[in-house]
């Protein structure tokens, strides 16, 4: 980021303690961390498997069975979009944002010089420790066969190519140590064997406490307040894939995993081929066809429940939640209990008790690293899902929307449906059954 783009930001960033005092007098209630990790240290499938069982969800098997529909609520789904604020917040803090979290991707590329640690493009690096990922941008550069895990310090960590100049073999290498080796020119052996080696380095997906709560694309910003059902905290998904990844017992998240079968291009021809079974007579085939029906019926709930994630339960939520007080809560650019938060409010506190001579504002003093790092954050945070809303509507001091995010009392501040009461009436056989909510199963 350049010199001229860093001004503005920070310029942008800063505004005077009374400006600040504006802003937070016009929120109503600042979001603590509890909207980020439980209070009490569990993990999070830990810490919602509780909240469910308090709330009376009976928790969804691991096995091939069937989801009681009745057991798949609206308060459940709730708890999931709550989790998958709180997911991202805690994959951000660990550097494990994928790709999927990104408009963008984040930048990879190959380093001659130096090693990850040392490089500096406008942005944090670090080495590539996924083997999949080294081994298809090796071969990129000529590597063959596959990637060699090694335990070495006088190699780059992480993933590292070495080219033998003299016969342009390329090999590729896994560094399972942390090494403050470099890449570049080495020579090996009596006869000096010139050899290239380049360390793979991607942009540093970690973000600060105040980044990681903030930049969730799971809160809602305030462009979107009428269009809720748009937002990406109403991605099933991602709902879904809490669920594929064994982060929650949800018995909606289950259903939502629920395969279709390519044997079957409609709802319609299912059904035809278990009655077809049925017309033949005799157990075997009555088994087949009773299976045939209860898989349609799977996927039947499954594609009810999309619809209704999308359309009703989960814009209801939160139109609900804003209209009950203490419901939700206001997440500004730095909220105060973070780390980032905590030094802005040190500051000021400084600034209170010191007379100051000159014109510029004592808020500033010792806070350029600070500002810059926000800045730098903010336009790395350009890249990511939540960037393509608008961001008009209110704003913090510095000019970001104050977004808003679900809490604790949020679960409670609606009458729950079950997934049972949604399904009666809704037709068995759907014109687009199996095709317009397809959700991948990657």
């Amino acid at each position: 980021m350049g010199r001229v783009a860093i001004a503005v930001l920070l310029s942008s960033i800063r505004a005077s303690a009374a400006a600040r005092a504006h802003a937070q007098a016009e929120m109503t209630q600042e979001c603590s961390a509890e909207v980020a990790m439980p209070p009490g240290g569990e993990s999070l499938p830990e810490w919602f498997a509780a909240k469910r069982a308090a709330a009376g969800i009976v928790p969804a098997t691991s096995t091939g069975e069937m989801v009681d529909s009745a057991t798949c609520t609206k308060k459940d789904v709730c708890l999931l979009m709550r989790q998958l604020d709180m997911d991202f917040y805690e994959r951000a803090r660990e550097g494990m944002l994928t790709d999927s979290d990104y408009n963008t991707p984040p930048t990879m590329g190959w380093h001659a010089a130096g090693n990850c640690n040392t490089m500096s493009r406008g942005y944090r690096v670090v080495p590539v420790e996924d083997a999949k990922e080294c081994k298809r941008e090796a071969r990129k550069k000529g590597a063959k066969g596959d990637i060699k895990e090694i335990k070495s310090d006088s190699l780059p960590t992480g993933c590292v190519i070495v080219e033998t100049r003299s016969t342009g073999k390329v090999v590729a290498y896994m560094n399972l140590l942390e090494s403050q080796a470099v890449a570049g020119s080495q020579y090996e052996g009596k006869s000096r064997t010139p050899k290239r080696i380049m360390q793979l380095c991607v942009m540093d997906r970690s973000l600060s406490e105040s980044a990681a709560a903030y930049y969730s694309p799971y809160k809602l910003k305030p462009s979107m307040e009428g269009r809720e059902g748009h937002s990406t905290s109403c991605s099933f998904g991602m709902m879904g894939f809490l669920s594929r990844m064994g982060k929650t017992d949800s018995p909606c998240a289950k259903i939502i995993t629920t395969k279709t079968d390519s044997r079957f291009h409609s709802a319609a021809h299912a059904l035809q081929i278990a009655a077809q079974l049925e017309a033949r007579g005799g157990a075997k085939f009555a088994a087949g066809a009773a299976k045939i029906r209860k898989y349609v019926e799977a996927v039947r709930q499954k594609f009810v429940l999309l619809d209704t994630i999308a359309n009703h339960w989960c814009p209801d939520i939160w139109v609900a939640a804003k209209a009950t007080e203490g419901a939700t809560c206001d997440a500004p650019r730095v909220m105060s209990w973070t780390a980032e938060g905590a030094k802005l409010e040190k500051k000021e506190e400084e600034a209170s008790v010191r007379k100051v001579e000159s014109s510029s504002s004592p808020l500033l003093d010792g806070l350029d690293e600070l500002l810059a790092e926000l800045g730098m954050e903010d336009a790395l945070a350009q890249d990511l899902m939540e960037s393509g809303d608008s961001n008009e509507g209110r704003s913090d001091s510095s000019g970001k929307p104050i977004k808003i995010a679900l809490n604790d009392a949020s679960c409670d501040a609606f009458e729950d449906e079950t997934l049972a009461q949604r399904l009666e009436g809704a037709p068995e056989t759907p014109p687009d059954f199996f095709q317009e909510a397809f959700v991948s199963e990657d």
